[in-house]
Protein backbone atom coordinates (compact mmCIF):
# COMPACT_ATOMS: atom_id res chain seq x y z
CA UNK A 1 0.00 0.00 0.00
CA UNK A 2 1.63 2.99 -1.02
CA UNK A 3 1.72 6.47 1.16
CA UNK A 4 -0.66 7.99 -0.53
CA UNK A 5 -3.63 5.69 -0.29
CA UNK A 6 -2.81 5.34 3.55
CA UNK A 7 -3.27 9.07 4.01
CA UNK A 8 -5.99 8.66 2.17
CA UNK A 9 -7.67 6.17 4.29
CA UNK A 10 -6.52 8.35 7.63
CA UNK A 11 -8.45 11.00 6.04
CA UNK A 12 -11.51 9.07 5.67
CA UNK A 13 -11.40 7.23 8.75
CA UNK A 14 -10.97 10.62 10.55
CA UNK A 15 -14.02 11.66 8.35
CA UNK A 16 -16.05 8.85 9.80
CA UNK A 17 -15.44 9.02 12.93
CA UNK A 18 -15.88 13.21 12.83
CA UNK A 19 -19.29 12.38 11.41
CA UNK A 20 -20.23 9.98 13.94
CA UNK A 21 -19.07 12.56 16.70
CA UNK A 22 -21.42 15.04 14.86
CA UNK A 23 -23.99 13.20 15.00
CA UNK A 24 -24.00 12.79 18.57
CA UNK A 25 -23.85 16.03 19.23
CA UNK A 26 -27.69 16.10 20.02
CA UNK A 27 -27.34 13.34 22.83
CA UNK A 28 -24.01 14.96 24.66
CA UNK A 29 -25.79 18.23 25.18
CA UNK A 30 -28.66 17.16 25.94
CA UNK A 31 -26.74 15.10 28.75
CA UNK A 32 -25.04 18.17 29.92
CA UNK A 33 -28.47 20.09 29.58
CA UNK A 34 -29.86 18.15 31.77
CA UNK A 35 -26.64 17.84 34.23
CA UNK A 36 -26.20 21.68 34.44
CA UNK A 37 -29.90 22.46 35.51
CA UNK A 38 -29.40 19.83 38.01
CA UNK A 39 -27.13 21.46 39.11
CA UNK A 40 -28.26 24.68 39.47
CA UNK A 41 -31.57 23.55 40.92
CA UNK A 42 -29.22 21.59 43.95
CA UNK A 43 -26.59 25.17 44.07
CA UNK A 44 -30.05 27.45 44.51
CA UNK A 45 -31.16 24.98 47.66
CA UNK A 46 -28.05 24.88 49.28
CA UNK A 47 -26.80 28.11 51.29
CA UNK A 48 -24.34 30.53 49.49
CA UNK A 49 -21.44 31.30 50.67
CA UNK A 50 -21.38 34.12 53.35
CA UNK A 51 -18.27 36.25 52.59
CA UNK A 52 -19.51 36.09 48.66
CA UNK A 53 -22.96 36.96 49.91
CA UNK A 54 -22.30 39.58 51.80
CA UNK A 55 -20.26 41.98 48.98
CA UNK A 56 -23.43 41.01 47.15
CA UNK A 57 -25.40 42.23 49.34
CA UNK A 58 -23.63 46.00 49.38
CA UNK A 59 -24.29 46.63 45.84
CA UNK A 60 -28.01 44.73 45.18
CA UNK A 61 -31.46 44.64 47.19
CA UNK A 62 -32.54 41.70 49.24
CA UNK A 63 -35.65 41.77 46.54
CA UNK A 64 -33.19 41.24 43.81
CA UNK A 65 -31.56 38.94 45.11
CA UNK A 66 -34.14 36.78 46.23
CA UNK A 67 -35.91 36.86 42.77
CA UNK A 68 -32.41 36.07 41.11
CA UNK A 69 -32.21 32.59 43.26
CA UNK A 70 -35.87 32.01 42.41
CA UNK A 71 -35.00 32.52 38.74
CA UNK A 72 -32.32 30.59 38.72
CA UNK A 73 -34.02 27.56 39.93
CA UNK A 74 -36.46 28.20 37.37
CA UNK A 75 -33.72 28.10 34.70
CA UNK A 76 -32.44 25.23 35.98
CA UNK A 77 -35.49 23.80 35.78
CA UNK A 78 -35.84 24.88 32.07
CA UNK A 79 -33.04 22.96 31.22
CA UNK A 80 -33.80 20.07 32.49
CA UNK A 81 -36.97 20.30 30.28
CA UNK A 82 -35.27 21.15 27.19
CA UNK A 83 -32.40 18.56 27.32
CA UNK A 84 -35.47 16.15 26.41
CA UNK A 85 -35.84 18.06 23.26
CA UNK A 86 -32.30 18.08 22.69
CA UNK A 87 -32.13 14.57 22.61
CA UNK A 88 -34.82 14.47 19.49
CA UNK A 89 -32.73 17.36 17.87
CA UNK A 90 -35.51 19.94 18.17
CA UNK A 91 -34.66 23.40 16.84
CA UNK A 92 -36.52 25.08 19.07
CA UNK A 93 -34.72 23.29 22.16
CA UNK A 94 -31.82 24.45 20.54
CA UNK A 95 -32.32 27.84 21.13
CA UNK A 96 -34.51 27.54 24.41
CA UNK A 97 -30.53 26.08 25.59
CA UNK A 98 -28.71 28.71 24.62
CA UNK A 99 -30.97 30.98 26.02
CA UNK A 100 -31.14 29.01 29.58
CA UNK A 101 -27.69 28.70 29.53
CA UNK A 102 -26.78 32.41 28.73
CA UNK A 103 -29.79 33.76 31.49
CA UNK A 104 -28.89 31.05 33.83
CA UNK A 105 -24.89 32.04 34.19
CA UNK A 106 -26.03 35.95 34.97
CA UNK A 107 -28.76 34.65 37.95
CA UNK A 108 -25.93 32.23 39.34
CA UNK A 109 -23.98 35.66 39.67
CA UNK A 110 -26.71 37.61 40.69
CA UNK A 111 -27.74 35.35 43.54
CA UNK A 112 -24.87 34.74 45.47
CA UNK A 113 -21.65 35.47 43.57
CA UNK A 114 -21.41 31.28 42.06
CA UNK A 115 -18.86 32.31 39.29
CA UNK A 116 -17.92 28.64 38.75
CA UNK A 117 -21.58 27.53 38.04
CA UNK A 118 -21.93 30.56 35.70
CA UNK A 119 -18.77 29.67 34.23
CA UNK A 120 -19.62 26.11 33.23
CA UNK A 121 -23.15 27.53 32.10
CA UNK A 122 -21.59 29.96 29.46
CA UNK A 123 -19.15 27.55 28.61
CA UNK A 124 -21.89 25.39 27.40
CA UNK A 125 -23.60 27.88 25.84
CA UNK A 126 -20.38 28.37 24.08
CA UNK A 127 -20.08 25.41 22.67
CA UNK A 128 -23.72 24.57 21.36
CA UNK A 129 -23.71 28.03 19.54
CA UNK A 130 -21.84 26.26 16.56
CA UNK A 131 -23.83 23.07 16.43
CA UNK A 132 -27.49 24.40 15.17
CA UNK A 133 -26.84 22.01 12.13
CA UNK A 134 -27.35 18.94 14.50
CA UNK A 135 -30.59 20.19 15.09
CA UNK A 136 -32.41 19.74 12.44
CA UNK A 137 -35.88 18.71 13.55
CA UNK A 138 -38.74 20.64 13.30
CA UNK A 139 -40.03 21.88 16.98
CA UNK A 140 -43.05 20.86 18.57
CA UNK A 141 -44.71 23.36 20.48
CA UNK A 142 -45.22 21.76 24.22
CA UNK A 143 -44.22 18.34 23.12
CA UNK A 144 -45.35 15.79 25.69
CA UNK A 145 -41.99 14.50 27.83
CA UNK A 146 -41.75 10.27 27.29
CA UNK A 147 -42.03 8.31 30.74
CA UNK A 148 -38.14 7.73 31.19
CA UNK A 149 -37.70 11.70 31.14
CA UNK A 150 -40.54 12.24 33.44
CA UNK A 151 -38.67 9.98 35.58
CA UNK A 152 -35.48 12.04 35.18
CA UNK A 153 -37.36 15.06 35.51
CA UNK A 154 -39.09 14.25 38.95
CA UNK A 155 -36.27 13.03 40.94
CA UNK A 156 -34.16 15.54 40.18
CA UNK A 157 -37.11 18.01 41.62
CA UNK A 158 -37.01 15.30 44.70
CA UNK A 159 -33.38 15.37 44.80
CA UNK A 160 -33.59 19.10 45.38
CA UNK A 161 -36.69 19.25 47.89
CA UNK A 162 -34.55 16.81 50.56
CA UNK A 163 -31.04 18.42 49.86
CA UNK A 164 -33.36 21.79 50.81
CA UNK A 165 -35.16 20.62 53.60
CA UNK A 166 -32.00 19.35 54.98
CA UNK A 167 -30.04 21.99 54.55
CA UNK A 168 -32.74 23.94 56.60
CA UNK A 169 -33.63 21.36 58.80
CA UNK A 170 -32.92 24.02 61.98
CA UNK A 171 -34.94 26.30 60.58
CA UNK A 172 -38.41 27.22 62.14
CA UNK A 173 -40.72 27.22 59.13
CA UNK A 174 -43.83 29.95 59.66
CA UNK A 175 -46.35 31.63 57.49
CA UNK A 176 -44.30 34.65 57.21
CA UNK A 177 -41.36 32.66 55.91
CA UNK A 178 -43.31 32.69 52.42
CA UNK A 179 -42.91 36.36 51.75
CA UNK A 180 -39.63 37.16 54.03
CA UNK A 181 -36.81 38.58 51.50
CA UNK A 182 -33.65 38.97 53.48
CA UNK A 183 -30.37 37.56 52.48
CA UNK A 184 -29.93 35.97 55.88
CA UNK A 185 -33.16 34.02 55.14
CA UNK A 186 -32.18 31.47 52.22
CA UNK A 187 -34.88 28.86 53.22
CA UNK A 188 -37.38 31.29 52.25
CA UNK A 189 -36.36 31.46 48.63
CA UNK A 190 -36.02 27.60 48.58
CA UNK A 191 -39.26 27.01 50.04
CA UNK A 192 -41.01 29.16 47.11
CA UNK A 193 -38.79 27.88 44.18
CA UNK A 194 -39.61 24.30 45.51
CA UNK A 195 -43.31 24.78 45.31
CA UNK A 196 -43.15 26.47 42.30
CA UNK A 197 -41.38 23.66 40.67
CA UNK A 198 -43.01 20.83 42.44
CA UNK A 199 -46.21 22.16 40.69
CA UNK A 200 -44.68 22.51 37.69
CA UNK A 201 -43.30 19.02 37.74
CA UNK A 202 -46.77 17.73 38.26
CA UNK A 203 -48.47 19.96 35.58
CA UNK A 204 -45.57 18.47 32.67
CA UNK A 205 -46.39 14.51 34.02
CA UNK A 206 -50.29 15.13 33.87
CA UNK A 207 -50.13 16.67 30.48
CA UNK A 208 -47.20 14.27 29.21
CA UNK A 209 -49.16 11.18 30.19
CA UNK A 210 -52.39 12.78 28.96
CA UNK A 211 -51.16 14.01 25.51
CA UNK A 212 -51.27 11.97 22.50
CA UNK A 213 -48.90 13.46 20.30
CA UNK A 214 -49.88 14.00 16.77
CA UNK A 215 -53.74 13.08 17.36
CA UNK A 216 -54.90 15.99 15.93
CA UNK A 217 -52.82 16.87 12.79
CA UNK A 218 -53.10 12.46 11.98
CA UNK A 219 -56.69 12.02 12.30
CA UNK A 220 -59.00 9.91 10.20
CA UNK A 221 -58.53 10.02 6.10
CA UNK A 222 -60.51 12.15 4.21
CA UNK A 223 -62.75 10.82 1.01
CA UNK A 224 -59.18 11.61 -1.32
CA UNK A 225 -56.76 9.25 1.03
CA UNK A 226 -59.56 6.50 0.98
CA UNK A 227 -59.90 6.15 -2.79
CA UNK A 228 -56.27 6.96 -2.97
CA UNK A 229 -56.13 3.67 -0.92
CA UNK A 230 -58.61 1.87 -2.76
CA UNK A 231 -56.57 2.42 -6.00
CA UNK A 232 -53.42 1.39 -4.43
CA UNK A 233 -55.46 -2.15 -3.27
CA UNK A 234 -56.64 -3.06 -6.77
CA UNK A 235 -53.13 -2.70 -7.70
CA UNK A 236 -51.33 -4.11 -4.94
CA UNK A 237 -48.91 -7.22 -5.36
CA UNK A 238 -49.01 -7.48 -1.69
CA UNK A 239 -51.92 -6.93 0.46
CA UNK A 240 -53.90 -8.95 3.22
CA UNK A 241 -57.60 -9.29 2.98
CA UNK A 242 -57.54 -6.53 6.16
CA UNK A 243 -55.74 -4.02 4.15
CA UNK A 244 -59.71 -3.42 2.95
CA UNK A 245 -60.22 -2.20 6.43
CA UNK A 246 -58.17 0.75 5.51
CA UNK A 247 -61.81 1.80 3.55
CA UNK A 248 -63.53 2.15 6.94
CA UNK A 249 -62.30 5.75 7.41
CA UNK A 250 -61.69 5.83 11.03
CA UNK A 251 -57.81 5.41 10.20
CA UNK A 252 -54.93 8.07 9.10
CA UNK A 253 -53.18 6.61 6.31
CA UNK A 254 -49.52 7.52 5.20
CA UNK A 255 -48.45 6.71 2.02
CA UNK A 256 -45.33 5.74 0.10
CA UNK A 257 -43.88 8.46 -2.45
CA UNK A 258 -45.49 6.78 -5.44
CA UNK A 259 -48.88 6.36 -3.81
CA UNK A 260 -48.56 2.83 -4.58
CA UNK A 261 -48.78 1.61 -0.89
CA UNK A 262 -49.59 2.43 2.32
CA UNK A 263 -50.07 2.06 6.10
CA UNK A 264 -53.62 2.31 8.10
CA UNK A 265 -52.96 3.73 11.22
CA UNK A 266 -54.29 5.59 15.08
CA UNK A 267 -52.77 7.38 17.60
CA UNK A 268 -53.80 6.62 21.30
CA UNK A 269 -51.73 8.08 23.74
CA UNK A 270 -47.91 7.74 22.97
CA UNK A 271 -48.67 4.80 20.31
CA UNK A 272 -48.85 5.14 16.66
CA UNK A 273 -50.59 1.69 16.25
CA UNK A 274 -50.84 0.49 12.74
CA UNK A 275 -53.73 -1.93 11.40
CA UNK A 276 -52.53 -4.91 9.63
CA UNK A 277 -49.68 -4.62 7.45
CA UNK A 278 -48.11 -2.44 4.68
CA UNK A 279 -50.49 -2.87 1.35
CA UNK A 280 -48.93 -2.41 -2.18
CA UNK A 281 -45.89 -3.10 -3.32
CA UNK A 282 -43.40 -5.62 -1.99
CA UNK A 283 -40.32 -3.57 -2.61
CA UNK A 284 -41.46 -0.46 -0.99
CA UNK A 285 -42.39 -2.07 1.64
CA UNK A 286 -39.39 -1.68 4.64
CA UNK A 287 -38.81 1.55 3.45
CA UNK A 288 -42.50 2.59 4.26
CA UNK A 289 -42.15 0.70 7.78
CA UNK A 290 -39.09 3.07 8.35
CA UNK A 291 -40.63 6.12 7.44
CA UNK A 292 -43.73 5.02 9.63
CA UNK A 293 -41.39 4.61 12.38
CA UNK A 294 -39.51 7.63 11.81
CA UNK A 295 -42.70 10.06 12.17
CA UNK A 296 -44.07 8.56 15.19
CA UNK A 297 -40.77 9.01 16.68
CA UNK A 298 -40.66 12.84 15.27
CA UNK A 299 -43.71 13.38 17.15
CA UNK A 300 -42.37 11.53 20.26
CA UNK A 301 -44.39 8.86 19.85
CA UNK A 302 -44.14 5.18 19.58
CA UNK A 303 -44.70 2.83 16.47
CA UNK A 304 -46.64 -0.07 16.72
CA UNK A 305 -47.83 -2.93 14.34
CA UNK A 306 -51.03 -4.82 14.91
CA UNK A 307 -52.03 -8.27 13.45
CA UNK A 308 -48.51 -8.73 11.36
CA UNK A 309 -47.84 -12.15 9.79
CA UNK A 310 -45.21 -14.37 9.52
CA UNK A 311 -43.94 -12.40 6.25
CA UNK A 312 -43.59 -9.01 8.51
CA UNK A 313 -40.86 -10.26 10.73
CA UNK A 314 -37.80 -9.99 9.33
CA UNK A 315 -38.64 -6.69 8.20
CA UNK A 316 -39.94 -5.65 11.30
CA UNK A 317 -36.90 -6.89 13.30
CA UNK A 318 -34.41 -4.53 11.09
CA UNK A 319 -36.54 -1.94 12.62
CA UNK A 320 -35.14 -3.40 16.31
CA UNK A 321 -38.75 -4.41 17.55
CA UNK A 322 -40.38 -6.81 19.88
CA UNK A 323 -42.47 -9.02 18.65
CA UNK A 324 -45.00 -10.86 20.41
CA UNK A 325 -47.73 -13.31 19.30
CA UNK A 326 -51.17 -12.30 20.00
CA UNK A 327 -53.89 -14.80 18.55
CA UNK A 328 -54.31 -16.82 15.67
CA UNK A 329 -56.35 -16.68 12.19
CA UNK A 330 -58.61 -19.32 11.44
CA UNK A 331 -57.51 -19.94 7.57
CA UNK A 332 -59.79 -22.56 5.75
CA UNK A 333 -57.67 -24.33 2.60
CA UNK A 334 -60.54 -23.20 0.21
CA UNK A 335 -58.70 -25.44 -2.47
CA UNK A 336 -59.49 -28.66 -0.95
CA UNK A 337 -62.37 -27.70 1.54
CA UNK A 338 -65.38 -29.71 1.56
CA UNK A 339 -67.81 -31.28 4.16
CA UNK A 340 -67.44 -34.86 3.71
CA UNK A 341 -65.69 -37.20 6.60
CA UNK A 342 -66.86 -38.07 10.19
CA UNK A 343 -64.97 -34.96 11.10
CA UNK A 344 -67.45 -32.42 9.16
CA UNK A 345 -70.87 -34.47 9.87
CA UNK A 346 -72.02 -31.26 11.68
CA UNK A 347 -71.58 -29.18 8.69
CA UNK A 348 -72.92 -31.06 6.35
CA UNK A 349 -76.28 -31.20 9.12
CA UNK A 350 -76.80 -27.35 9.01
CA UNK A 351 -76.50 -27.31 5.18
CA UNK A 352 -79.08 -29.97 4.91
CA UNK A 353 -81.48 -28.82 7.43
CA UNK A 354 -81.02 -24.84 6.13
CA UNK A 355 -81.73 -25.68 2.95
CA UNK A 356 -84.77 -28.05 3.71
CA UNK A 357 -86.46 -25.40 5.73
CA UNK A 358 -85.92 -23.08 2.55
CA UNK A 359 -82.48 -21.13 3.07
CA UNK A 360 -80.57 -20.14 0.15
CA UNK A 361 -77.30 -18.21 -0.22
CA UNK A 362 -75.62 -15.98 -2.34
CA UNK A 363 -72.92 -13.86 -2.73
CA UNK A 364 -74.20 -9.81 -3.67
CA UNK A 365 -70.95 -8.33 -5.82
CA UNK A 366 -69.15 -5.00 -5.29
CA UNK A 367 -71.61 -2.12 -5.21
CA UNK A 368 -75.07 -4.11 -4.44
CA UNK A 369 -74.70 -3.33 -0.90
CA UNK A 370 -76.54 0.19 -2.21
CA UNK A 371 -80.17 -1.61 -3.28
CA UNK A 372 -79.97 -3.92 0.10
CA UNK A 373 -79.43 -1.82 2.68
CA UNK A 374 -82.98 -1.57 4.43
CA UNK A 375 -82.40 -4.93 4.93
CA UNK A 376 -79.04 -5.51 5.71
CA UNK A 377 -79.61 -2.68 8.32
CA UNK A 378 -82.32 -4.45 10.10
CA UNK A 379 -80.56 -7.69 10.42
CA UNK A 380 -77.46 -5.62 11.80
CA UNK A 381 -79.47 -3.59 14.27
CA UNK A 382 -81.49 -6.72 15.54
CA UNK A 383 -78.21 -8.11 16.25
CA UNK A 384 -76.91 -5.42 17.99
CA UNK A 385 -79.90 -5.36 20.28
CA UNK A 386 -79.98 -8.58 20.76
CA UNK A 387 -76.28 -9.01 21.57
CA UNK A 388 -76.47 -5.31 23.87
CA UNK A 389 -73.42 -4.23 21.75
CA UNK A 390 -72.10 -1.12 19.87
CA UNK A 391 -70.04 -1.13 16.73
CA UNK A 392 -66.44 -1.86 16.69
CA UNK A 393 -63.93 -0.14 14.90
CA UNK A 394 -60.17 -0.19 14.02
CA UNK A 395 -59.42 -3.88 13.43
CA UNK A 396 -63.30 -5.33 12.84
CA UNK A 397 -65.44 -3.85 10.55
CA UNK A 398 -68.92 -1.83 11.33
CA UNK A 399 -72.08 -1.42 9.69
CA UNK A 400 -71.32 1.53 7.68
CA UNK A 401 -73.22 1.57 3.64
CA UNK A 402 -70.31 3.39 1.97
CA UNK A 403 -67.49 0.71 3.72
CA UNK A 404 -69.99 -2.21 2.53
CA UNK A 405 -70.71 -1.97 -0.69
CA UNK A 406 -66.94 -2.04 -1.60
CA UNK A 407 -66.72 -5.62 -1.39
CA UNK A 408 -68.96 -8.91 -2.10
CA UNK A 409 -71.60 -9.80 0.68
CA UNK A 410 -72.48 -13.37 1.30
CA UNK A 411 -76.16 -13.65 2.44
CA UNK A 412 -78.69 -16.46 3.60
CA UNK A 413 -82.49 -15.57 3.02
CA UNK A 414 -84.68 -17.59 4.59
CA UNK A 415 -88.42 -16.34 2.72
CA UNK A 416 -87.04 -14.35 0.62
CA UNK A 417 -85.67 -12.21 3.81
CA UNK A 418 -81.80 -11.86 4.48
CA UNK A 419 -81.46 -13.40 8.08
CA UNK A 420 -77.66 -13.11 7.72
CA UNK A 421 -74.67 -11.62 5.82
CA UNK A 422 -71.01 -11.44 6.36
CA UNK A 423 -69.00 -8.68 4.01
CA UNK A 424 -66.18 -10.64 2.30
CA UNK A 425 -62.78 -8.79 1.71
CA UNK A 426 -60.24 -9.46 -0.75
CA UNK A 427 -56.54 -9.28 -0.65
CA UNK A 428 -53.97 -8.94 -3.46
CA UNK A 429 -53.98 -10.85 -6.78
CA UNK A 430 -57.19 -12.68 -5.34
CA UNK A 431 -55.42 -15.44 -3.73
CA UNK A 432 -57.33 -14.73 -0.05
CA UNK A 433 -60.37 -13.99 0.90
CA UNK A 434 -61.45 -12.55 4.24
CA UNK A 435 -64.84 -12.79 6.36
CA UNK A 436 -65.04 -9.54 7.81
CA UNK A 437 -68.50 -7.99 9.36
CA UNK A 438 -70.80 -11.00 10.70
CA UNK A 439 -74.64 -10.23 11.61
CA UNK A 440 -78.03 -12.27 11.71
CA UNK A 441 -80.75 -12.02 13.24
CA UNK A 442 -81.90 -13.69 16.66
CA UNK A 443 -84.70 -15.36 15.57
CA UNK A 444 -83.27 -16.60 12.36
CA UNK A 445 -83.33 -20.66 11.23
CA UNK A 446 -81.43 -22.38 13.41
CA UNK A 447 -77.33 -22.94 12.33
CA UNK A 448 -77.78 -19.75 9.69
CA UNK A 449 -74.14 -19.04 10.59
CA UNK A 450 -72.55 -22.35 10.62
CA UNK A 451 -74.60 -22.77 6.60
CA UNK A 452 -73.31 -19.29 6.18
CA UNK A 453 -69.67 -19.88 6.51
CA UNK A 454 -69.73 -23.43 5.08
CA UNK A 455 -71.53 -21.88 1.60
CA UNK A 456 -68.87 -19.12 1.85
CA UNK A 457 -66.10 -21.50 1.69
CA UNK A 458 -67.57 -23.60 -0.90
CA UNK A 459 -68.17 -20.15 -3.11
CA UNK A 460 -64.04 -19.39 -2.54
CA UNK A 461 -63.48 -22.71 -3.89
CA UNK A 462 -65.82 -21.88 -7.05
CA UNK A 463 -64.44 -18.67 -7.34
CA UNK A 464 -60.51 -19.73 -7.52
CA UNK A 465 -59.49 -18.78 -3.77
CA UNK A 466 -57.00 -20.06 -2.34
CA UNK A 467 -57.98 -19.38 1.23
CA UNK A 468 -61.04 -18.16 3.23
CA UNK A 469 -59.51 -16.31 6.94
CA UNK A 470 -62.41 -16.72 8.92
CA UNK A 471 -60.91 -14.29 11.38
CA UNK A 472 -58.37 -14.23 14.47
CA UNK A 473 -58.84 -15.60 17.76
CA UNK A 474 -57.57 -13.28 20.28
CA UNK A 475 -54.55 -14.47 22.73
CA UNK A 476 -55.29 -18.50 20.79
CA UNK A 477 -51.72 -20.68 20.87
CA UNK A 478 -49.77 -18.38 23.20
CA UNK A 479 -48.01 -20.96 25.76
CA UNK A 480 -48.31 -20.75 29.79
CA UNK A 481 -44.73 -21.98 30.27
CA UNK A 482 -42.07 -21.51 32.58
CA UNK A 483 -39.48 -19.76 30.36
CA UNK A 484 -42.47 -17.93 28.03
CA UNK A 485 -42.41 -14.33 28.21
CA UNK A 486 -44.81 -12.69 30.96
CA UNK A 487 -47.03 -11.06 28.46
CA UNK A 488 -47.80 -15.08 26.68
CA UNK A 489 -48.19 -16.28 30.15
CA UNK A 490 -50.98 -13.66 31.37
CA UNK A 491 -52.53 -14.09 27.87
CA UNK A 492 -52.70 -17.54 28.23
CA UNK A 493 -54.17 -17.21 31.42
CA UNK A 494 -57.18 -14.35 30.01
CA UNK A 495 -57.51 -17.05 27.15
CA UNK A 496 -58.41 -19.87 29.16
CA UNK A 497 -59.99 -18.94 32.35
CA UNK A 498 -61.80 -15.59 30.38
CA UNK A 499 -64.40 -17.35 28.65
CA UNK A 500 -67.51 -16.03 30.99
CA UNK A 501 -66.29 -12.65 29.66
CA UNK A 502 -64.60 -12.41 26.48
CA UNK A 503 -65.60 -16.42 25.52
CA UNK A 504 -61.90 -16.62 23.67
CA UNK A 505 -62.07 -20.54 23.51
CA UNK A 506 -65.59 -20.75 22.48
CA UNK A 507 -64.80 -18.19 19.48
CA UNK A 508 -61.33 -20.53 18.71
CA UNK A 509 -64.23 -23.77 18.91
CA UNK A 510 -66.40 -22.49 16.35
CA UNK A 511 -64.16 -21.68 13.72
CA UNK A 512 -62.12 -24.86 14.77
CA UNK A 513 -65.09 -26.95 13.41
CA UNK A 514 -64.77 -25.68 9.40
CA UNK A 515 -61.37 -27.18 10.10
CA UNK A 516 -58.89 -24.66 9.45
CA UNK A 517 -55.05 -24.24 9.53
CA UNK A 518 -54.15 -21.41 12.62
CA UNK A 519 -52.09 -18.78 11.30
CA UNK A 520 -49.93 -17.10 13.86
CA UNK A 521 -50.71 -13.44 14.23
CA UNK A 522 -48.21 -11.08 16.18
CA UNK A 523 -47.84 -7.30 17.64
CA UNK A 524 -44.85 -5.57 17.34
CA UNK A 525 -43.32 -2.09 18.99
CA UNK A 526 -39.91 -0.94 20.61
CA UNK A 527 -38.41 -2.39 23.33
CA UNK A 528 -39.25 0.41 25.36
CA UNK A 529 -43.05 0.26 24.83
CA UNK A 530 -45.14 -2.01 27.39
CA UNK A 531 -46.84 -4.54 24.55
CA UNK A 532 -49.44 -5.47 27.01
CA UNK A 533 -50.42 -1.81 27.27
CA UNK A 534 -50.04 -1.54 23.44
CA UNK A 535 -52.57 -4.57 23.26
CA UNK A 536 -54.98 -2.59 25.57
CA UNK A 537 -54.55 0.77 23.34
CA UNK A 538 -56.00 -1.94 20.30
CA UNK A 539 -58.69 -3.14 22.65
CA UNK A 540 -59.75 0.58 23.37
CA UNK A 541 -59.85 1.05 19.66
CA UNK A 542 -61.80 -1.52 18.55
CA UNK A 543 -64.01 -1.75 21.26
CA UNK A 544 -64.63 2.46 21.22
CA UNK A 545 -63.46 3.39 24.63
CA UNK A 546 -63.71 1.82 28.04
CA UNK A 547 -66.94 1.43 28.03
CA UNK A 548 -67.34 -0.58 24.71
CA UNK A 549 -64.19 -2.86 26.40
CA UNK A 550 -66.50 -3.42 29.59
CA UNK A 551 -69.58 -4.12 27.85
CA UNK A 552 -71.41 -0.98 28.97
CA UNK A 553 -71.52 0.77 25.71
CA UNK A 554 -75.05 0.27 23.36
Amino acid sequence: MTTAKRQGGARRLVQRLGELAYELTPQVFAVASFILGAVMLLSAVTPAFSGRLQALDRIAAPLLIDLSHFAASVTGFLLLLVSAGLWRRRRGAYYAALFGLMLGAVFSLMKGLDWEEAAELTLAAALLLPCRAAFNRRSRLGEPLRPGWLLMLAAAVVAMLWLGFFAYRDTAYTDELWWTFLTDSQASGFLRAGAVLAILTLAVTVRSLLTAPGARSHGPAGPADIERARVALAEADTATPEASLALLGDKALLFSPSGRSFIAYRVRGRRWIAMGEVAGLKAERLELLWAFAELADSYGGAPVFYSVGEGMLADLATLGLAVRKVGEAAVIDAEHFSTEGKGKQNLRTAVNRAEREGTTFEVLPAGAALAQEAELRAVSDAWLDHHNGSEKAFSLGRFDIDYLKRSPIAVARHGGQIVAFANLLVGARGEEVMIDLMRHTPDGPHGVMDYLFTRTAQWARAEGFLRLDLGMAPLSGLEDRRLAPVFARVGALVFEEGGAVYGFQGLRSYKGKFGPAWRPKFIAASTSTPLALALLDVALLTSGGWLGLLGLKK
